[in-house]
């Protein structure tokens, strides 16, 4: 297995009796290439200084006897933090006396022991949750146009900011449709594939031009995400921005429909956490005997299905949207609010993509593990996000 290009920082810590000693040393710099081995990972021995204030670290805590050389450094960073040890030279008794002097100082830490492949597995839990946390404080995530017929999508962004310090930014439509008027298509990987597809190339180039516009947008307010009030350009425009979506979504730029800011904020969260592109949907159709779901909308991330044709979207009858054909599998339904203290994360099966005429383009069929009562007596909202995989466990460590 090839080493990830970035590596976890270590800070290896052991007693005063053990420095120095070449067999413990030994069985360290061992038990360490293990965990690359599995975790695909460098593991990189550091000082405390050569930290950065984003990185999270691990303390080694390799011998009995550490506690100390833990105490004086720790303050230096932040929680939580995490204690990795050993079976051998008293490690985890060294560290189940740090965890009990961080308890006292009501500070969060874990230790990380046992099975490698479980420590492996927790590592990459906790190293993504971190980034993802960073990360988010300084999104700007951008809002075109407020939503429409959305009684219950529109995010409180002073709550928003206060919990995650992601910053929503509301812009007016009217911007995009001047710039629409001013810009040029964009050509790229993206664009290219579109225009092979064979679809109408006059409709194809106005879907085009609203994506450019988008872009000039994103570049114009340092954006890392957004919405549009998509039903508003139709009129305006006479096409929709399923394609801008669909691609922007490709290049790992978050972005949502119909001006849903609550939506934004899960898709966010979600590609933050997950690395997977997403798919941001209605549920269509439940059936709660077999807690079967169909879920449908007009645009879907270009990267995420194994073939997709283009048509129009459904409710219009005009522009372009995406028609996709995702493999089968795992993947993970998604949603919160500002707060951060509502969310729902549920695993399912895809069991097939659908092409009915009587719903929006892009179609899934999922069987839920749990149950899909949430969706009935407590949905937040209309839209939930999709992926593929199963990361529930991060989701709700996340928001643990």
């Amino acid at each position: 297995m090839s080493m990830k290009e970035t590596s976890m920082k270590v800070i290896l810590l052991v007693g005063p009796t053990d420095v120095g000693n070449a067999e413990v040393e030994k069985f360290n710099l061992e038990y360490l290439g293990q965990l690359e081995e599995k975790m695909g990972q460098k593991f990189k021995v550091v000082l405390p200084e050569e930290v950065g204030e984003d990185e999270l670290p691990i303390f080694f805590i390799a011998t009995g006897g550490s506690e100390e050389a833990f105490q004086e450094i720790y303050e230096k960073f932040s929680a939580p933090y995490l204690l990795l040890t050993t079976d051998a030279y008293n490690s985890l008794a060294a560290s189940m006396e740090i965890m009990g002097y961080l308890e006292m100082n009501n500070h969060k830490g874990e230790i990380l022991h046992g099975c490698m492949d479980e420590i492996v597995k927790r590592i990459d839990v906790l190293q993504r949750i971190y980034k993802a946390k960073k990360s988010l404080k300084n999104k700007r995530l951008g809002a075109i146009g407020k939503p429409s017929g959305l009684i219950s999508s529109e995010a409180d962004v002073e709550v928003l900011k206060k919990v995650s310090g992601i910053e929503i930014v509301n812009i007016d439509l009217n911007e995009l449709i001047k710039e629409y008027s001013a810009c040029e298509p964009i050509e790229n990987e993206y664009t290219r594939e579109i225009m092979a597809k064979g679809y109408r190339e006059d409709e194809i180039e106005k879907a085009l031009k609203v994506y450019a516009a988008v872009k000039k947008l994103i570049e114009k307010y340092n954006l890392q995400a957004v919405t549009i009030k998509c039903f508003d350009l139709i009129p305006v425009l006479k096409t929709t921005g399923c394609l801008a979506l669909a691609i922007l979504n490709a290049e790992g730029i978050p972005s949502a429909c119909e001006g849903d800011t609550k939506s934004l904020i899960s898709m966010t969260v979600l590609n933050e956490l997950t690395g997977e592109p997403v798919f941001m949907a209605n549920p269509s159709f439940m059936d709660t005997k077999c807690n079967e779901m169909i879920i449908a909308h007009c645009t879907l991330p270009i990267n995420m299905p194994k073939d997709y044709y283009l048509t129009t979207h459904f409710e219009s009858g005009i522009g372009v949207a995406i028609a996709g054909n995702v493999e089968k599998g795992s993947v993970t339904v998604f949603k919160c609010d500002e707060s951060f203290k509502r969310f729902y994360a549920g695993e399912a099966e895809l069991l097939e993509c659908l092409h009915r005429d009587d719903l929006c383009r892009t179609q899934m069929r999922i069987k839920f593990n749990d149950g899909i009562d949430y969706f009935l007596k407590n949905p937040i909202s209309n839209h939930h996000l999709i992926c593929k995989g199963a990361w529930k466990e991060v989701i709700e460590e996340f928001f643990a």
